[in-house]
């Protein structure tokens, strides 16, 4: 089998393409012929080295693959040979092949979804749980989505507009014309305008209800201070202290800067503060596995819309990260597991 691996934490250099042996199932496991597989802001902090739950390199990233079972373990039933799948996996799949268990399978109905499938799990469940689990989004509320053109933003807001929600979302000034084509109003330029003061004008001062802030850092202090009572902020990343290659001084800056959650602040403030890591449930896998079919089950019917960005080669999975660093994305980055020769390859 071939997979990329992040070999030592640093720059997009740092993945390379290494060839081996195919393991075979065990007990209850299937092993997968990967024909895509997600990319995730996560799989560049992993590559950094600022991912709290990584294995230590050599190790391939990603999270979710979908493809063919070609091979299965004992006490899972051999009808499944040759159906296409969509999988969760704990880290290695940005591979050919991926072994796991059989529960983290789901069954898709046929080959044409593999390519949109596999943009969903990651970026559609941390939203869903984020919104309604979390942060009980209810209609009429507003809802702050940082990064709204992203794989998780775009999740978002769709499910947010579903709910009835009003929605104001910060991105880059080039792609606010295909956002507001999506339906979004409020779009905020956070480099060329003033964040806090938009966001009092569309809230007619009072403040946003729930906030999705992937930013971490000091960039939580502003968050908590734009809710309006009983608003609820979730945190669901760490992304201002990833730059291209390891910076420990600029990472302990912003760690050092998260602010302190005081309790009686909070009952005082009338406001929640929650934290997300879609890693973290496993144990979940179940529940996990019952929203992500419901969520398919929404994008056959086109209540909800996959967007792709882009995909890149397997073997190309460096020029995928330099893409995503640098924010040229809008929607998901995916990779092609298995005919690179037909990918068109962006510069790098």
């Amino acid at each position: 089998m071939h997979q990329v691996q992040i070999i030592s934490y640093g720059g997009p250099d740092r993945l390379q393409s290494v060839n081996l042996p195919l393991a075979e199932p065990r007990e209850n496991e299937v092993t997968i012929e990967v024909h895509y597989a997600g990319i995730n802001f996560a799989d560049i902090m992993c590559r950094i080295g600022l991912y709290p739950n990584a294995p230590k390199p050599p190790f391939a990233p990603g999270y979710e693959v979908s493809g063919t079972i070609i091979e299965v373990g004992s006490r899972v039933e051999t009808s499944l040979v040759g159906k296409p799948v969509l999988a969760l996996t704990p880290f290695g799949g940005y591979s050919t092949h991926v072994t796991i268990p059989r529960s983290r399978i789901i069954l898709l109905e046929d080959e044409s979804e593999y390519r949109w499938s596999v943009a969903l799990p990651v970026n559609f469940l941390t939203a869903q749980l984020m919104l309604f689990r979390q942060a009980a989004l209810r209609s009429g509320d507003f809802v702050l989505i940082y990064g709204i053109g992203g794989g998780v933003g775009i999740a978002a807001l769709q499910l947010a507009q579903k709910a009835g929600a009003y929605i104001i979302g910060t991105a880059s000034q080039w792609k606010h014309e295909r956002l507001r084509e999506m339906g979004v109003e409020h779009l905020i330029d956070p480099k060329n305008e003033n964040l806090p003061e938009r966001v009092k004008t569309i809230t007619e001062g009072k403040g946003v209800d729930v906030i999705l802030d992937p930013i971490g850092g000091r960039n939580l202090k502003q968050s908590y201070r734009l809710l309006n009572t009983l608003g609820r902020l979730v945190v669901y990343g760490f992304s201002t202290a990833a730059t291209p290659k390891r910076n420990w001084f600029k990472a302990l800056r912003e760690y050092r800067a998260i602010p302190r959650f005081n309790p009686l602040k909070l009952m005082q403030d009338n406001k929640g503060v929650f934290g997300f890591h879609l890693g973290y449930l496993w144990e979940r896998e179940t529940e996990l596995s019952t929203i992500l079919t419901g969520l398919l089950k929404q994008v056959r019917e086109k209540e909800l819309a996959v967007v792709i960005d882009r995909e890149f080669p397997l073997d190309n999975a460096a020029a995928a990260h330099r893409y995503i660093h640098d924010r040229k994305n809008f929607g998901k980055i995916i990779l092609n597991c298995r005919d690179a020769s037909t990918v068109d390859i962006p510069g790098n």
